[in-house]
């Protein structure tokens, strides 16, 4: 009876560790709460695994909601494209998707448009030290994204290796029940 009580919450434990393994938000552009300062006509996202047809998203401004012109699903990214660049203002990236396990996953992404008007230039210097200034900006926004993805890397680890280690401890627990009954 002890045996197959023992098999029993084996069986119970294991199943919802394979149900957790969902599909995670890897990267995007805009990345989280960036400030973009050059015109934004595109968005990307990419994840942790394939993604299926029928994946959308969109972005929503402080009074309005805004649609791409087109939607792109390829393998383990989604793109979208605006006919228009986004005016200034804050932003959110609502995404819905469906993962290769089958299961609908949402989330939201947040960031800001501030694209500076462009003046004419007086000098030829002036125009490139202007290219040169969104270049290390977007460097800089690149590195502050890099952050948050480590981040959720390193607490998916964690909870595998607490998840493989629990399922262990089960089954050396059922082997010594085992070998302790013959």
């Amino acid at each position: 009876m002890l045996k197959k009580f023992f098999v029993i919450l084996f069986l119970i434990l294991i199943l919802p560790f394979s149900v957790q393994a969902h599909t995670t938000l890897l990267s995007s552009t805009p990345a989280e709460g960036e400030t973009i300062t050059q015109a934004l006509d595109e968005v990307q996202l990419v994840f942790g695994t394939r993604i299926e047809e029928g994946s959308t998203m969109s972005v929503e401004g402080e009074s309005e909601a805004f649609e791409f012109d087109s939607i792109m699903v390829a393998e383990d990214s989604m793109a979208g494209e605006f006919s228009e660049p986004l005016a200034n203002g804050n932003y959110r990236i609502l995404w819905n998707i469906i993962g290769e396990d089958g299961h609908p996953i949402e989330g939201e992404i947040a960031f800001s448009v501030s694209v500076e008007a462009e003046e004419e230039p007086v000098t030829a210097p002036a125009t490139e030290e202007k290219a040169e200034e969104p270049a290390e900006q977007s460097v800089s926004a690149s590195e502050e994204g890099a952050a948050p993805e480590a981040a959720e890397e390193g607490s998916n680890l964690l909870v595998t290796t607490v998840l493989v280690l629990a399922a262990a401890l089960v089954i050396f627990g059922i082997y010594k029940l085992l070998t302790k009954k013959k």
